[in-house]
């Protein structure tokens, strides 16, 4: 179900854009990174752009565009300095004003799944989905790069005296202090979808549901089981942690026992970022709007409406799932300005063969027809191992009779 053309405002409109009351709008397609600095919320989305946001105004001060794909991880650095990381294997920093970069490593063969700065400001860690961590130093932009995991790297963050955690779907947990120097090392119970660290302490989420705190030796701490469904967001800091399921459930947790301090319901489709600022906590998903809630007790602090889903509803388990899908696909036969192409026709199609859309060079090179079998696999597998090269935010359902739901609504409505 690959994705094509994105909506992309121009740089005056989104600049001139209204508040709309502190919520962030102006990505053309779904987020999947958040930093949040201050008054400053640096932002990464499938539509290929990085956006810096003025959280007083709710404005967009720049845009930042230089990655072939998505961009994957987004960082702010000391001085007022940012970085991004892609889908095209490119770690670049930017300048104060976001208007150029100042390095750029060169296109690389796996996707960047995570940044994080030292404490200390000086060095930029990088994981990668082929299991590798990279480390730029700022002063002077050396690159250092080691093989951390045996498979893509979830998650990463710097505890506070200065060692790296990461979190890889080798189902290990490791504890670097510095460059190929492993300090410690835990086995997994569920493959984790992502880490930040919190008072020293390593907060991982997992595919099972399940939110786990590890020590800075990687002993397994206080562990919560929050949903039934793949926990795919994380953000954390002094002492609380948010996370957020596929469905678009936010939890806020108290970092030391993971009490609950609020929950939010799901309403506007798949939570893929989440930030926490001083007093708002940031979340971004499949519409690409940025919505902000109050720190203190959930209270929402924007007025976006939900993401509109065309009248497909049959009231069945398909039509469920479908509602995820449908932030940037229609089933109709034109687009209606998603993010992806229409998958009215789906069956029968091959890849990367809808009239008008920029589907990735990659795309074009695989040999797949859409089937009922062949859609199934995609979202058993994920887009990045089924269709590797896809702009398509990774994800799975990890349940086969939702895969089998999705593909009966598909044949029922897609046509």
């Amino acid at each position: 179900m690959p994705c094509g053309r994105l909506a992309a405002p121009a740089l005056a409109l989104l600049l001139a854009a209204p508040a709309a009351a502190l919520d962030l709008i102006g990505h053309g397609g779904p987020v999947g990174a958040l930093d949040v600095d201050g008054a400053r919320v640096l932002s990464g989305s499938f539509d290929t752009r990085a956006i810096l946001w003025d959280a007083t105004t709710g404005g967009a001060a720049r845009v930042l565009r230089y990655h072939d794909g998505n961009v994957t991880a987004v960082i702010h650095l000391p001085g007022g300095g940012m970085a991004t990381g892609g889908q095209d294997g490119r770690i670049v920093i930017w300048d104060t004003d976001g208007l150029r970069p100042v390095f750029a490593t060169p296109h690389g063969s796996s996707q960047v799944a995570g940044l994080s700065l030292a404490p200390d400001g000086a060095t930029l860690a990088a994981g990668f989905w082929d299991g590798t961590i990279a480390t730029v130093a700022l002063d002077g932009y050396a690159v250092a790069d080691w093989q951390a995991h045996g498979d893509r790297v979830m998650g990463l963050a710097h505890l506070p005296d200065g060692r790296l955690a990461s979190a890889g779907s080798d189902l290990r947990l490791a504890i670097w202090d510095g460059a190929d120097a492993l300090a410690a090392r835990t086995d997994l119970p569920d493959l984790p979808n992502g880490l930040d660290v919190t008072q020293g302490r390593i907060a991982v989420i997992f595919a099972e549901g399940a939110l786990r705190l590890f020590s800075d030796d990687a002993r397994l701490l206080p562990e919560r089981f929050l949903t039934d469904r793949p926990l795919v967001a994380v953000a954390a800091q002094a002492g609380l942690v948010a996370a957020a399921a596929l469905d678009g459930t936010i939890w806020l947790l108290e970092a030391d026992l993971l009490d609950t301090r609020f929950e939010i319901e799901p309403g506007n489709g798949p939570v893929w970022a989440l930030a926490l600022g001083e007093d708002s906590l940031f979340a971004a998903g499949g519409d690409g709007t940025i919505r902000r809630f109050a720190l203190a007790d959930g209270a929402r602090q924007g007025d976006a409406a939900a993401p509109e889903v065309e009248d497909f509803d049959d009231g069945s388990r398909g039509a469920e799932v479908w509602r995820a899908c449908a932030v940037c696909h229609s089933l109709d036969p034109d687009d209606r300005g998603r993010a992806g192409p229409t998958l009215h026709g789906i069956f029968g199609r091959p890849i990367a063969t809808v009239a008008g859309y920029d589907y990735s060079a990659a795309l074009h090179e695989l040999d797949i027809v859409w089937t009922p079998d062949t859609v199934a696999a995609l979202f058993e597998y994920g887009p990045e191992a089924y269709t590797p090269g896809s702009r398509m935010p990774e994800q799975r359902l990890p349940d086969p009779e939702d895969r089998a739901a999705l593909v009966e609504f598909l044949e029922r409505m897609a046509h």
